[in-house]
């Protein structure tokens, strides 16, 4: 799908499939792109949000940055800039967004109200966004920029936080799911809005399995 024009940060926006992979760590994995925002992959950096105790693909900075390079949040030479940095507690308050945006998302998306400490977490959080923020004029429009030179390691935390509260406040949620088997989030962007899982090359195959065993197991019960 192509990513809306609405995020509003100095990078590559992706025209990505419905899902890509990219590999990342020491020990390299496949993860599937499948939220059709990056604030949406950002959230399925979790391995499964059902599961206790958490997976996380974010183990150092340097997996954050790497997934920032592969969400299209970040720019190659910007990668370069931000390898070797320890990110002076960056993971720590990259987990703590994903957190926040996990439990207002999720609310949504069920029609719940998000807590006050989570809005208010946002709401801090969007400050620090504006004041890291500045307008370029490209192609006769302004466009908000978050700079790396300016942010620091900030700033693949503070894009994401730009990105997300874009969407959040967007005609958008009307279309924004979670996995019911792992609680992957993503942009439902079929015709009649049935898409269910976030991946049928995984949940979907794995429950279509199911389906398939039971149905067998009823046909050999009824033979019995």
């Amino acid at each position: 799908m192509v990513i809306r024009p609405f995020l509003p940060v100095n990078h590559r926006m992706l025209v990505r499939r419905q899902a890509s992979f990219y590999t990342w760590g020491m020990a390299p994995y496949e993860i599937e792109l499948v939220g059709g925002h990056p604030a949406l992959d950002f959230l399925n950096t979790v391995h499964d949000w059902t599961e206790q105790p958490r997976r996380d693909r974010l183990v150092t900075f340097g997996d954050a940055v790497r997934f920032g390079e592969a969400a299209g949040v970040l720019e190659r030479v910007e990668v370069r800039a931000l390898e070797g940095r320890d990110g002076g507690g960056e993971l720590t308050r990259l987990v703590a967004l994903r957190d926040v945006l996990q439990r207002v998302t999720d609310a949504l998306i069920g029609g719940r109200a998000s807590s006050e400490a989570d809005l208010e977490a946002l709401a801090t959080t969007a400050v620090e966004v504006a004041s890291r923020t500045h307008l370029e004029r490209v192609d006769g429009r302004l466009r908000r920029v978050i700079d790396v030179a300016d942010a620091g390691s900030a700033v693949l935390r503070l894009r994401i936080a730009d990105a997300a509260l874009a969407l959040l406040a967007s005609d958008d949620t009307e279309r924004l799911k979670s996995c019911p088997a792992c609680g992957w989030f993503f942009v439902d962007t079929s015709r009649n809005r049935s898409r269910r899982w976030c991946s049928m090359s995984t949940c979907g195959a794995s429950a279509k399995s199911r389906r398939y065993y039971r149905r067998a197991k009823a046909a050999r019960a009824g033979d019995g």
